[in-house]
Order: C-alpha cells, then structure tokens, then sequence
C-alpha cells in the first residue's frame, strides 16, 4: 500500500473547505474573497490528482474509477433520494424532489443548470457540487491517455493539455454542454500537468519559497481579473484564471508541506483530508436535501442585521455536519464501501 503523504491530506482538507465556504458566501458571493476562493478550491484537487498520478493501462484507470469516483456519485444521489422522501414529515426543513428532474440531471451529470445544444428550449437542473465526481472521472482517463500516448515527452504532452483544456473553455463559450461534465473535465487538464510536472521536476523542494511568492501574485491576480467557474469550465480571463489556479495551488501545497513539518499537531486535519470525498458528498446531500442553512442564515441575517455573522455560523453549520458525516460514515456496514471502498471493499465485486 501507498504510503499516505501527510501534507497533501492538509491541502484536502483546506480544499473542502474552501468548497464549503464558496457555496455559502451569500450576499459575499462575488466579492474578492469569493474570486481568490473560486480561484482555486476545485483547481487545487486537479493539481493534486497530477501530482500523484503513475502511468496505468486504460483498464486499471476506468476501473478505479467506477470504483472511487461513480460509487459514491450513485450512493449520494441514492441518499437525496431517501431524505428528500420525508419532506412530506418535515416540509420546512426538507426540499421536496422533482423525481423526474432529478434523474435527467444525474444522467447528465452537468454543474449548473443549462439547455442543451441540441435542444435549447430543454433544461436540465445541475446535479450540484458531485458533478466534480463525473469530471475527475473523464479527466483521469483524459490526462491518463495523453501521458500514455507520449510517454517520456513533457513537451508535447503539455502542449496538448494545453490544447484539450482550451478546447473546454471554447466548448462553452460557444454553448455546447456536454454531458457528464466533459467540459470541466477538459479544461482541467493543464492543472493535472501542473501537478505532474511539480512532482516530476520536484519543484517545491527546489522552488518553494520562490514558487510560493510567485503563486500568490497569481491567484490574486487571476481573483481581480474575474470569476474561474471551473463546474462549466468557464473564466473571465481564462488564462489568468489557469495560471491562478495553479498558482494558488502550488502555494497551498508548500504551505502544507511546511506546516507539516512543524510540531503542530495536525491528526484531525488530516482525516478530515482523508475523508473529502465523504465530506463533498455529505456536503452535496445538504445542498440538494436540506433547508436548515438557509433557515440559520435567514434568521440571523433578519435578527441580528449582521451578514458577517450570519454568513459564519451558515459555514459553521455546514462544516459541522460534514464533521458529523466523517464520524458516522466510516462505521456503517454497505454505506462505507460506497464511499471507502479500497478500505472497505464489498464482498462481492461487480464493478
């Protein structure tokens, strides 16, 4: 078994909640502390999943895949269905489910609501924050077979991630929506490069502190130049939004490196890291199931007039519960193995 490198499970874990706190900024949405956190939460994974990946047969690929990706894509849509089918005992506190639309959009798998291009007086309902899940998925094979394909040559392998990714954002920019995410999953191509060739040419041990300064002018530039919308695999200024992306992400990750080795004493951290892919579906669950956040900010913001403090204990809430989900999860029987399963593998193997 690998061995788990510790400061990835710090940048994990400062990514899912950074996921978290983008979903809740509210009436902060697009300020500049929405831009820098838009800037580089999901990009942070793709960069990641760059730095660790090892050359694998197609077969190896598609198969972990079904396994840690479209396993707990099926488990958490499974589990709105169920919570959402109690809404007529708690309809305040609970959404009700359009069952039909629901499905339509799972097939599809998009992260926002679109008409597609072959159809445009159709809508399709985005799937909400696991359409990650779909596009990490496609990604992987995506990235696997431009590795494979030119194998040894950094050159030409970044020169056509450089073109699969623009081709993403073009994809959208013209409003052909593909399914299953394909377009997020293109456009992230050049932050899986990222990630190999920081692994590949060790450029944080030779390049830190330089790459650290260097990465935070980035993001922050890449944030006052617009949005990066990574889910539709759209950017105000999409090279910028591609350069802050992975400089903040390069940041993160030498920040992670140095604070693990310090004295601090990061155990909960880490399995908070561990567990991101529960805590993004557990997080999923609560957007598309739950009317609690919006009933805390609602009541806060309205008694108290203070939206800093109502927008704070909305994340407080939502982080709590993935909190909660990490805790519980991992001892239930048949639900861990939808979630853990390299850890926790079904008796019997069907994918």
């Amino acid at each position: 078994m690998t061995r788990r490198i510790d400061w990835i499970d710090i940048v994990r874990a400062v990514g899912m909640f950074l996921i978290i706190m983008g979903h809740t900024l509210e009436v902060y949405t697009y300020s500049i502390v929405g831009k820098l956190i838009f800037a580089v939460h999901v990009p942070v994974f793709f960069v990641l999943s760059g730095y660790l990946y090892k050359e694998k047969p197609f077969k190896k690929v598609f198969k972990g895949g079904n396994v840690n990706l479209l396993l707990p894509y099926l488990a958490t849509l499974l589990n709105v269905v169920i919570i959402t089918r109690f809404n007529f005992i708690f309809p305040n506190w609970i959404y009700n489910l359009d069952m039909r639309s629901f499905w339509v959009s799972a097939i599809y798998g998009s992260g926002t609501t679109l008409n597609p291009f072959w159809d445009k007086s159709l809508t399709i309902n985005a799937i909400g924050a696991i359409w990650f899940l779909l596009a990490m998925y496609f990604g992987n094979i995506i990235f696997n077979f431009i590795i494979d394909s030119f194998r040894g040559n950094l050159y030409i392998s970044g020169i056509v991630a450089t073109i699969v990714t623009f081709v993403g954002f073009y994809l959208t920019d013209i409003d052909i929506w593909l399914p299953w995410s394909l377009n997020a999953a293109m456009a992230s191509q050049l932050f899986y490069y990222s990630g190999y060739l920081i692994k590949k040419i060790d450029l944080i041990e030779k390049y830190g502190r330089f790459g650290c300064f260097t990465g935070i002018v980035l993001w922050i530039v890449s944030a006052q130049s617009g949005f990066l919308y990574l889910n539709i695999a759209y950017a105000d200024s999409p090279i910028l939004a591609i350069l802050g992306g992975i400089g903040g992400s390069f940041t993160l990750m030498y920040l992670a490196k140095i604070l693990c080795e310090t004295k601090a004493d990061l155990k909960a951290v880490k399995y908070y890291g561990q567990m991101s892919l529960i805590v993004l579906c557990v997080h999923l669950i609560d957007l598309n199931s739950l009317a609690i956040s919006g009933k805390i900010y609602g009541t806060l913001a309205q008694t108290t007039g203070n939206q800093i403090l109502a927008v704070s204990m909305e994340i407080l809430y939502r982080f709590l519960l993935t909190v909660v989900g990490i805790i519980i999860i991992p001892k239930l029987p048949i639900v861990r193995s939808f979630y853990l399963n390299r850890t926790y593998p079904f008796r019997t193997k069907f994918l």
